[in-house]
């Protein structure tokens, strides 16, 4: 048994060290897929940003495009230079030139702006060694187009309906973008984050701010897919080089944003760090096993010793000793073991009598709680009604005879619902021979025969016709009702006698929720049955008292049979 428990043990020690090293590869797995996740949401709230300034950017040319285009100024320019003469016609080519090289001084953008009057040969521009035109050759609608690696914006006139013929246009505008706007935008947003990117322009240039790698640009021309709507991933490998990629296409430019990433620099630090633990596992594991050899020779005999005496005495065998002579600190351990087992043995001697004899007494005490003003007053019942009335009297002798007969009886702790229910029938019965009491009882036919505490309900009935009927002129209703719920059944007893006010009610809950009875004879029958209630079912069968529709008072409480076994009341010596 001790070899098959210490196997168990070995296995148990061994299956939570490989559990911990699958756990950890699990755990590497995740972090190296939540790590490769959060890179790629950082590298697409990069793009998100470049895109937005790179629209930014692309607005503010498309708007000088459309703006000299409606620009009445040079609308009117060509033909008003044929009314002009020379040097007016030339103050008015220069006016226009200056306003195009103010409108740049603000603009972080746009490189230059040209405007070329097709039918007159004129051309004026920002930039005239870079922006000819002859670039304008080929500019016949509005819109960009990628001229020498560079893009451009060309609005024409009539910019409304735009011209179907090229000989309609009169003149065009356009506008560039700088290439170091593009190349400040790489590297203001990935120079710090480990990622490389680049525009891949009409599937042909290439803007980048850093050299990028001539296998991925060939890839994105072959794979990329024109979706202005999200972002593209792509995965890729080299030889031993993990990529991933992503590219979001800027549709009114026809240029890709591209951005990659060398996971191998961010995931080798986690798998070297997974390569050190597994084998601190196995060191680990073999120092274990050396660890658990010693602890079974030196402890586990003793523990297992131990144990099994525990056992015995959890099974209710108190004689269990341990007779093993150790010299360590277990020889003390089971002195002590053997010393508890003595005294667990003559305390449960000692409980078993104490616990027949407080039962005994308590029947007894509460069978000896008979008032007997009750007695005398239902004798002279008997004694008036003698001659007048015998059928009062047989009622009267066959209730009082019940009544006594339970009460004097009982030797059983446990009694049912019926039968407590039944003594208080018979009462009311006798107090209704007496004076006017109309009462009721409701209990359910599957509640009767379970069992609970006698004595309990026959007091506070007492109570509601002493306290409660005969205290309020012409009160004389009582009504009981037992109600099931699930394993718990809710008793109300209710009278319309003499009511309670908050503060009073308050009071009485003070009273009767007192570890210590009250003084005098007032309120200790109330007293008794809370604590007799609490003592065996709990706080929540507590005695509960409101003002009832009737103006008088109704106490309730509720008993779990489920708890009716084992009691332990609290009585006093009077009610």
């Amino acid at each position: 048994m001790k070899k098959v428990n210490m196997k168990l043990f070995i296995y148990f020690f061994i299956f939570f060290l490989l559990l911990t090293l699958g756990l950890f590869f699990v755990q590497d797995l995740l972090g190296a897929r939540t790590l490769k996740e959060n890179l790629i949401q950082a590298s697409k709230n990069q793009i998100s940003y470049t895109d937005k300034m790179l629209h930014v950017g692309i607005n503010e040319a498309n708007m000088y495009g459309v703006q000299y285009t409606a620009d009445p100024a040079v609308r009117f320019y060509q033909s008003q230079i044929k009314e002009l003469g020379i040097y007016d016609a030339q103050m008015k080519k220069v006016a226009i030139s200056n306003r195009l090289d103010d409108q740049l001084l603000s603009s972080n953008a746009v490189e230059s702006i040209a405007i070329y009057w097709k039918s007159s040969d004129i051309f004026i521009s920002t930039s005239p060694g870079r922006f000819t035109k002859e670039i304008f050759v080929n500019a016949t609608k509005r819109g960009w187009q990628t001229i020498n690696d560079g893009l451009y914006f060309f609005s024409v006139y009539p910019y409304i309906h735009q011209p179907k013929d090229p000989n309609d246009i009169q003149f065009i505008v356009g506008v560039k973008i700088k290439t170091s706007y593009l190349t400040n935008l790489l590297e203001e947003s990935f120079n710090e984050s480990g990622s490389k990117a680049f525009f891949l322009v009409n599937r042909h240039s290439v803007i980048s701010d850093k050299s990028v790698s001539k296998d991925i640009v060939e890839k994105i021309k072959k794979n990329a897919r024109p979706d202005p709507e999200k972002v593209t991933e792509f995965n890729y490998q080299t030889g031993d080089n993990q990529y991933y990629i992503l590219t979001k296409y800027i549709e009114p430019i026809d240029t890709f944003l591209v951005t990659y990433t060398r996971t191998n620099e961010f995931l080798n630090p986690l798998k070297q760090i997974n390569q050190v633990f597994s084998i601190s596992i196995v060191v680990i594991l073999v120092i274990g096993l050396i660890l658990i050899f010693l602890f079974y020779r030196n402890f586990y005999q003793n523990v297992h010793l131990l144990r099994t005496k525990f056992h015995q005495v959890e099974q209710g065998d108190y004689s269990a000793r341990i007779t093993d002579k150790q010299n360590n600190e277990f020889n003390r351990l089971f002195k002590s073991f053997n010393h508890m087992v003595v005294q667990i043995q003559a305390l449960f001697a000692s409980l078993k009598v104490e616990t027949e004899l407080r039962r005994n007494a308590e029947v007894k005490q509460l069978q000896a709680q008979i008032n007997p003003h009750f007695l005398y007053n239902s004798l002279f019942f008997i004694m008036s009604m003698a001659k007048t009335s015998p059928d009062a009297v047989m009622k009267m002798s066959k209730h009082l005879a019940e009544y006594y007969r339970y009460m004097t009886k009982k030797d059983s702790q446990e009694v049912t619902l019926a039968s407590e229910l039944e003594l208080a029938d018979h009462y009311l019965s006798i107090m209704s021979l007496c004076k006017r009491i109309d009462y009721e009882i409701n209990l359910p036919p599957e509640l009767r025969e379970h069992p609970m505490m006698p004595l309990i309900i026959q007091p506070i009935v007492e109570n509601a016709i002493q306290h409660g009927i005969e205290e309020r002129q012409g009160a004389h209703r009582v009504s009981i009702n037992v109600q099931a719920q699930g394993s718990l059944a809710l008793i109300t007893i209710s009278n319309d006698g003499k009511g309670l006010t908050p503060d009073e009610i308050q009071e009485l809950v003070m009273k009767v929720g007192k570890a210590q009875p009250p003084k005098g004879k007032n309120g200790v029958g109330l007293w008794n049955v809370n604590q007799r209630l609490i003592n065996t079912f709990g706080e929540e069968s507590r005695l509960n008292f409101i003002t009832n529709d009737w103006g008088g008072l109704t106490v309730s409480f509720l008993i779990d049979f489920s708890l009716t076994g084992g009691v332990k009341h609290a009585v006093t010596n009077s009610r």
